[in-house]
């Protein structure tokens, strides 16, 4: 299961992060950015939550940005909102049910008399920016399949489950994480669509409106030049 996460379809990732390029190059543009953001350093001890932040979270953060400012920015504030209330309760809905196996964890940590999780000297430390709600959201059930797939692997060590247990548990959180930051990308793509066409259609109208200004004018002067 890890070899297939591996082999990440290429195409696909330089498909999106092309994709990815177009809206940068929007919002700078457009200037849409959050005017607040937070800095803060979070610690990932697993190879599933590395993997999972590498290849999404600086992404995600833009789709959002796209998907809620973006919108608002042109006038489409029903799809901004509609859009802050998919992912919010996609990252919601996800982070609930991944708590009942972080609950489950906890319970045999008990039964056991288990204080701590096991460690790895492989960790490492991300200093991040968080530019909106929804980012905290994503990056939270980052950090929460970090803690669930270190509870697992030491209830492994201690002999409470079996290894493919602990694996399976914690790709198949990896894998839902990935189809909703996917999602997510989905909503800032038809933002950044919509978006752009309805700055296509304000420049016409714009254009249209100043063009008939002009003709009015030149109306009038022919009307005052033949009096």
């Amino acid at each position: 299961m890890a070899e297939d996460l591996e082999a990440f379809d290429s195409k696909r990732e330089q498909k999106q992060n092309a994709e990815m390029e177009k809206v940068k190059q929007f919002l700078t543009e457009e200037e849409v950015k959050s005017e607040y953001y937070m800095e803060m350093t979070v610690k990932l001890q697993s190879a599933q939550a590395k993997r999972i932040f590498r290849r999404t979270f600086d992404h995600i953060q833009t789709q959002m940005t796209a998907a809620t400012l973006l919108t608002r920015k042109f006038g489409l504030r029903e799809l901004s909102d509609e859009n802050v209330n998919k992912i919010t309760e996609s990252i919601k809905q996800l982070s609930s049910e991944m708590n009942r196996d972080l609950e489950q964890a906890n319970h045999l940590f008990n039964d056991i008399g288990l204080k701590n999780s096991a460690v790895t000297d492989d960790s490492v430390d991300l200093n991040i920016k968080i530019t909106c709600p929804e980012g905290m959201a994503f990056m939270n059930l980052i950090r929460q399949l970090d803690n669930l797939t270190m509870k697992l692997k030491t209830l492994w060590m201690a002999g409470e489950i079996p290894l493919s247990h602990s694996e399976d548990r914690s790709h198949a959180w990896q894998v839902r994480i990935f189809k909703t930051a996917d999602a997510i990308r989905a909503l800032g793509q038809q933002a950044y669509i919509a978006a752009d066409k309805k700055k296509d259609s304000d420049q016409k109208k714009a254009k249209a409106k100043q063009s008939a200004y002009k003709q009015r004018q030149n109306n009038n002067v022919k009307k005052a030049a033949t009096v």
